[in-house]
This record gives structure tokens, sequence and C-alpha cells, in this order.
């Protein structure tokens, strides 16, 4: 039986004895999810659902609203658990290690006779290279986030 011939297909894509030498030391992923959220007690003006959306981020061009369509409906002592988190914002950013990111987070809950109400309105503070969980209780609603901060390769 003969010989089977492997060929390379790729290519070297360094030259002879360089190595690669890309920087991550201070590449961050920011990352910040929804792992749980309970209502204590009626928003609505009728007695009806809460209807709830979240707005996270820096600027009104690149702040993301959440649900992109619709709102998040809840009643009273409801809970609402994503099955794996549901991630509200994420940023790559270069900065030393031990460093801080702040994300402006809003909740907000809509309403069809008036404006939408402004719930929670806070400055999250994110330490790079760390992960944490974060409770907020405001205005009869109780989040838990989980901030987190992770080096990255991209």
């Amino acid at each position: 039986m003969g010989r089977r011939v492997v060929k390379k297909v790729y290519r070297d894509t360094y030259a002879r004895g360089q190595t690669d030498s890309k920087e991550f030391d201070d590449r961050f992923i920011v990352k910040l999810e929804l792992i749980s959220m309970k209502i204590l007690e009626d928003r609505d003006l009728l007695g009806n659902e809460s209807e709830l959306y979240f707005r996270v981020g820096r600027r009104p061009a690149f702040s993301g609203r959440i649900p992109n369509r619709g709102t998040i409906n809840m009643e009273k002592n409801e809970i609402f658990k994503p099955l794996e988190g549901l991630t509200l914002y994420t940023e790559f950013v270069t900065m030393p290690q031990g460093g801080i990111i702040s994300v402006p987070f809003h909740l907000f809950e809509r309403d069809p006779v008036k404006n939408d109400d402004e719930i929670i309105n806070i400055e999250l503070s994110i330490p790079l290279g760390s992960s944490d969980y974060k409770i907020i209780t405001q205005n009869s609603i109780k989040l838990k986030l989980k901030l987190s901060g992770l080096k990255s390769r991209h």
C-alpha cells in the first residue's frame, strides 16, 4: 500500500524567528448582566402588569434599549430570571488593570397614559480585572446584576 501524502495548505504568517508579539495586557471586556429582577409592589397606575425596559450606556447613540422592542411585563412579587444572564452591556476597553469603568444604568416603566417613569438611575462602577455581583433595591424593585471586567484577547 502506498504512503499517503499530506500537503501543507496554510502559510507561515511570520518571518523566520519572529513570534506573535501582540500585546493584550491592558485589553479588557466590560460586561453587565442581569441575573434576576423582582417587583415588590405594583408600579402601574391601574394595578395592571408593570411594563419595564432598560437603557444602559454612555452616549444616547450608543446606549442600548433592552428589550429592543416591547417591554418586560411583570406583576407584584413576580421574579424575572433568565436562564443564562441577560447581557445588558458590553464594551472593549484598553486601560491598565485596576482601573474602574463607570456605566450609566437606567430602568424605565412604560405607561400608555403618561411619559415613561425613570425608576432607577445610577452610575455603576465596574472594576477591571475582576468580577462581582451587585444587588440594587430601589423604588420597590430588586435587581441582581453581575459586573465583570475580565482580560480579553481581542
